[in-house]
């Protein structure tokens, strides 16, 4: 029996621990279990939060897909009523525009939404794969229950995701085809805009003085007719929610202004300056006001070019233009009559086109519109002693006048906004860049400052021009719709190998400002660093400046050939032709050429070099790529062709070292102490400041003249430029230290000796002739 229940015991004490861990193991997954089914829980409310958000916003996205769709059925059957009308056609442009864009932006939201959708249901599958494979160890009846019942519910969250995938594949599909449909009428109108207003300024013109001018399509009743609906349906629609529209142009007005004055009293800071601060304060509230009119025009009627936009895109301008009146009457000389009356030139002709009034009305308005403005600045002009006839714009008013009177009224207008558009852009790029100037002058010429300075003023002067530009262009573009910017851009003129584009030469004109910049940068860059070396190194920093522009240059005639469509190919006959011509009639300018290149690499010559050409000395002032300038001691300028340079011999006096060694002749009176003299002269040469000490000063003993004992002062002195003053100031001292000293300086002398009288005699008895 002991040892039976020795045994019995000793089995019991190796199961306990393995029946301990079975408990604790089956405890543990119950617990998981219990908490698979919290989590659960926790993800079915969000996913019943994210399930309720997503249908409301695919509740929004239908709506709104609803209304562009009503939108472009609205324009496909207006189509054919404003076939006849660019500026209907480009108000239809404008708003499938917005319906394109939206429908864009649409699909690409519900493509995100489904993805969020598709990343919320595989994580849904996972948990339910998880459940689906319980462990081993059963659970109890109550956690059996709980798991059928979230179980279910699971199922549920991804039948509904399911539901809700379907329902964003449908919106999908809709915004989808709405894009395609939007994007391929676009194409369409783009190619019909130009050729609408192709035919509104040019077809069917008649002139004024025949019948049928006045008996066709002349009916002023019939245009009321139809832009009265028009005017009344949009003025009711502005009506609408005023209160909101006049908050946010209230809005804009006072930030607008606020920060005009902010401006103003930033820049006329100067007593002299203070004057002008209340006029440009009152231009920029004009500016404010106009802009202000635009900006809500554009939010809350972004399709819409009627006579409210040319309203604010006049007011704006005529502020801008007297803002800039004013900036460049204060900072610069410029004192000729304001050019702020042709603001009426954009306004009124804007307004003819807008209204789309017959041709005949238009002819007489255009035509009383400019007698009225040539009168006005006409008299502005004689009070300060101006011909009006010196003026570009004159001109271009007479040209639009014979253009109207010829029966193309509208087209006579268009001229006019775009002579305005001109004049427009060179007074605020003006005025601009006047006032960068101004700013970047106040900043010191010293240290880092100066590079600052070029680069500034080489980056902002493009940068100034082409926003003016910009500004104006989208006038234009606002006006005339897209498809007559891009028609224009796209206009191409080619000859052979050579073809030619707008928009290439726009970019031309972009790179050649943008390496007019390069240059000044690099230049500022070399005189600031060439700052820091030896004078004798200075003159290096002309040749790399002429060099680095020639470089830039180079390449700007390379990309902009690039940009012109010429063909490279075809330089291999002009070069042909060149190399005859060079054998021939441009030997010379080719040698100079040549040579000029050779002073450039070879720096044997550089600027500001002292140079003696046979007898002449001069100082280098630049080397040109055939000439090179040169400007003599006597403040003449001579020309000197490059292969004379190369080819005679040229002494250059500074090409390594401005140091100069020049004799000095003195001459004393037999008799004088020569020891006295050479001490004398070594001091004065050791006291003079521009007299170098090593090499050492050095008085020689020459000869022994007819008249004088002759010595030899040698002396180096620091600087070329200061040779003659220096010489000047020595011979100053030895005069004064030699009558101090009372040493004499000899002067020629010739005695007569007479042998006898009677040779006396007869000298005396010479007849005076």
């Amino acid at each position: 029996m002991g040892r039976l229940f020795f045994a019995i015991c000793f089995m019991w004490v190796l199961a306990f621990p393995v029946l301990a861990f079975s408990q604790d193991e089956a405890m543990s997954a119950n617990a998981a279990d219990t908490g698979r089914l919290n989590v659960l829980a926790i993800l079915e409310d969000e996913e019943t939060s994210l399930r309720k958000a997503g249908d409301i916003k695919l509740d929004e996205i239908r709506d709104e897909l609803q209304f562009l769709n009503s939108g472009y059925r609205q324009i496909i059957l207006s189509l054919g009523i404003a076939s006849t009308t660019p500026m209907v056609l480009c108000e239809f442009y404008a708003h499938l525009s917005s319906i394109n864009e939206k429908s864009s932006d649409i699909f690409d939201a519900l493509k995100v939404l489904q993805k969020q959708v598709q990343t919320r249901f595989d994580g849904l599958e996972n948990a339910s794969g998880n459940f689906s494979s319980k462990d081993e160890a059963p659970l109890s009846s109550e956690d059996d229950w709980n798991y059928q019942k979230y179980t279910d519910r699971l199922n549920a969250l991804q039948s509904t995701l399911k539901q809700q995938s379907v329902r964003i594949k449908i919106e999908l599909d809709i915004a989808g085809r709405l894009e395609k449909k939007s994007l391929t009428l676009l194409t369409r109108m783009e190619k019909e805009i130009p050729s609408k207003w192709e035919n509104y300024f040019l077809v069917g013109k008649n002139l004024p003085l025949t019948s049928e001018f006045w008996t066709s399509d002349f009916s002023p009743s019939y245009w009321l007719s139809l832009r009265l609906p028009v005017w009344l349906g949009r003025l009711s629609a502005a009506s609408t929610d005023y209160s909101s529209k006049i908050l946010f142009f209230s809005s804009v007005f006072l930030l607008l202004s606020g920060l005009g004055v902010f401006i103003g009293k930033s820049i006329f800071l100067k007593n002299e300056h203070k004057s002008d601060l209340p006029k440009f304060i009152a231009a920029s509230v004009v500016v404010s006001i106009g802009a202000s009119i635009m900006l809500t025009k554009h939010h809350f009627y972004p399709h819409v070019t009627g006579m409210v936009a040319i309203l604010g895109v006049s007011i704006y301008s005529f502020g801008s233009m007297w803002a800039g009146d004013i900036i460049r009457r204060t900072f610069s000389d410029y004192d000729n009559p304001s050019r702020i009356l042709l603001t009426w030139l954009f306004a009124v002709g804007g307004l003819l086109l807008v209204t789309g009034l017959p041709e005949q009305l238009v002819i007489f308005v255009w035509v009383l519109l400019v007698v009225i403005i040539v009168a006005v600045m006409k008299r502005r002009l004689s009070a300060r002693s101006l011909r009006i006839k010196q003026t570009i714009w004159f001109w271009g008013l007479i040209a639009s006048v014979v253009m109207a009177l010829f029966g193309f009224g509208r087209l006579a207008v268009l001229a006019g906004m775009l002579i305005y558009t001109g004049y427009y852009i060179y007074t605020i790029g003006m005025a601009v860049t006047c006032l960068a100037g101004y700013g970047i002058s106040r900043l010191p010429d010293t240290g880092a400052y100066a590079f600052v300075r070029a680069l500034l003023m080489g980056i902002l002067s493009p940068l100034i021009w082409a926003a003016s530009a910009a500004l104006a262009g989208s006038w234009l573009y606002d006006f005339f719709g897209a498809g007559v910017f891009k028609a224009t851009g796209d206009l191409k003129f080619g000859w052979k190998g050579f073809s030619l584009q707008l928009f290439n030469v726009v970019m031309v004109v972009a790179l050649f400002f943008l390496t007019r910049a390069a240059i000044a940068v690099v230049k500022t860059y070399i005189n600031r660093e060439g700052k820091k070396w030896p004078r004798s190194k200075r003159g290096t920093i002309h040749s790399l400046e002429t060099i680095s522009a020639y470089t830039f240059w180079a390449l700007f005639a390379l990309f902009t050939m690039g940009f012109l469509g010429v063909n490279l190919t075809s330089f291999t006959v002009i070069a042909g032709g060149l190399s005859v011509g060079i054998g021939f009639g441009m030997q010379a300018i080719f040698n100079n050429f040549i040579s000029g290149l050779i002073l450039l690499f070879g720096r044997s010559i550089q600027q500001e070099d002292i140079i003696q050409v046979g007898q002449l000395w001069c100082t280098v002032k630049k080397i040109n790529i055939r000439t090179t300038v040169v400007e003599s001691f006597e403040n003449a300028s001579i020309i000197i062709p490059n292969s004379d340079l190369i080819a005679t011999q040229v002494t250059n006096w500074t090409k390594d070292d401005p140091t100069l060694r020049r004799d000095i002749l003195v001459g004393v009176a037999y008799g004088s102490d020569t020891k006295l003299v050479e001490k004398t002269l070594m001091k004065i040469a050791k006291d003079h400041s521009r007299v170098l000490p090593k090499p050492e000063p050095r008085v020689l003993f020459n000869d022994f003249g007819a008249s004088s004992l002759d010595f030899i002062l040698r002396v180096w002195i620091d600087d070329i430029d200061f040779t003659l003053k220096t010489m000047s100031d020595l011979r100053y001292e030895i005069d004064g230290a030699f009558r101090e000293l009372g040493i004499e300086i000899a002067f020629p002398q010739m005695d007569l000796h007479v042998r006898s009288a009677e040779g006396l005699k007869a000298l005396k008895d010479v007849p005076s002739s």
